[in-house]
């Protein structure tokens, strides 16, 4: 099942290419590895990601459009706002995502509408539990249980962890599920189409801004230098890894995966944003000192000082849930001050000493000192 909002990477010489037209292409600079790197530039994925409780949870997002993402959602019909809050468990906002991806067709909400009304329900909820790992059998077992096999659903249920209680939603009445979806799909695309090309327009001038990169970056510290330090390691059987620029996910990675590839929608550069307050901080300012200004997050640093650290590692020496911990580390990433490596089923965690350094630079030349 797709990741929630966090840092952690799914389980790249590569190439480097836009999906579809009319995205630009991105040269070549495989160097004779495995996988291909993308870069999908489309409003579709705001367009869910924008549901997501996590949306609009921090500053990252400008005051404005915390202000509209609030104002948008509270307007919505009661019946409306009561199916987003039963499928809440499932981050359908983030889950979906996973469908678009393999339809770069889906270039606006009315098209993605138009797809989902009339795609089989077992396509699309395979298509939102894409990156369930459960051994060969992963495509059938996950099919069956969406067609209302009672068996392949308790294997599911079995190996997914924190998870389960997201899919018991999604697969406990998948027809109702898919109606449910459309319903709220419908409903927001209504205030959401008044912003598309504004946000569209925010995604192609974050890629533009990243040519410099794409020019001259391999592809590994490419994926690693867009998504704010997640370290993604080559894996056997991904083909294809896609980067995608997100307004609504900052400062988080949303992160996906399905049939041989994996997904990073990752937070747009704070120069890609629209800006008309001359006196505002440079947004990594507050990121830097919002990340230090709690305890807990100070902790953290300490233990990483002294080296790096398993996800479990930093929760048990803290007392701490895992989502608790990935709550902490997505804001210390988006901040600058750690590195996020996956190394088989499990994560690890490096302390970016630099980081320090520079945001004392950042902090004088903003106050002119």
């Amino acid at each position: 099942m797709a990741n929630q909002p966090s840092t952690q990477p799914p389980t790249g010489g590569n190439t480097a290419r836009a999906t579809t037209a009319p995205r630009p292409s991105v040269r070549d600079f495989a160097g004779g590895s495995s996988f291909a790197l993308d870069w999908d530039v489309r409003p579709v994925f705001d367009f869910m990601f924008s549901l997501s409780a996590e949306a609009g949870t921090t500053d990252d997002l400008p005051a404005a459009d915390r202000h509209w993402l609030r104002q948008a959602k509270a307007a919505l019909p009661a019946e409306i706002r009561a199916e987003i809050k039963a499928l809440k468990e499932t981050e359908i906002g983030i889950q979906l995502a996973s469908f678009a991806v393999d339809r770069p067709e889906l270039r606006t909400v009315d098209d993605t509408l138009a797809a989902l009304e009339v795609v089989p329900t077992s396509e699309l909820l395979s298509a939102m539990l894409g990156d369930l790992e459960i051994g060969p059998d992963t495509k059938s077992v996950t099919r069956a249980a969406v067609d209302g096999d009672k068996a392949a659903l308790s294997t599911l249920l079995a190996c997914s962890g924190e998870h389960a209680k997201a899919m018991t939603v999604l697969l406990t009445d998948p027809a109702e599920t898919h109606r449910r979806i459309l319903s709220i799909l419908r409903a927001w695309a209504i205030p959401f189409k008044t912003i598309e090309d504004r946000i569209a327009a925010i995604g192609r001038r974050d890629f533009e801004l990243r040519g410099g990169d794409r020019a001259t970056m391999d592809s590994l510290d490419l994926i690693e230098r867009t998504t704010g330090g997640v370290r993604w390691l080559p894996v056997a059987g991904i083909r294809r890894v896609i980067l995608g620029p997100s307004y609504f996910s900052r400062p988080y990675n949303f992160l996906l995966g399905g049939d041989g590839w994996r997904f990073f929608g990752y937070p747009v550069a704070d120069e890609a944003l629209d800006s008309e307050d001359p006196m505002a901080p440079p947004p990594s300012i507050v990121r830097l000192h919002r990340a230090l200004g709690d305890p807990t997050r100070m902790r953290i640093l300490k233990l990483l000082a002294s080296r790096d650290l398993y996800a479990t590692e930093i929760a048990q020496q803290l007392g701490l849930s895992k989502p608790t911990i990935k709550h902490h580390m997505a804001l210390l990433r988006a901040a600058g001050l750690v590195t996020t490596t996956e190394s088989g089923a499990v994560l690890y965690y490096t302390l970016r000493r630099d980081r320090l350094d520079d945001g004392s630079s950042e902090l004088k030349r903003f106050l002119g000192a």
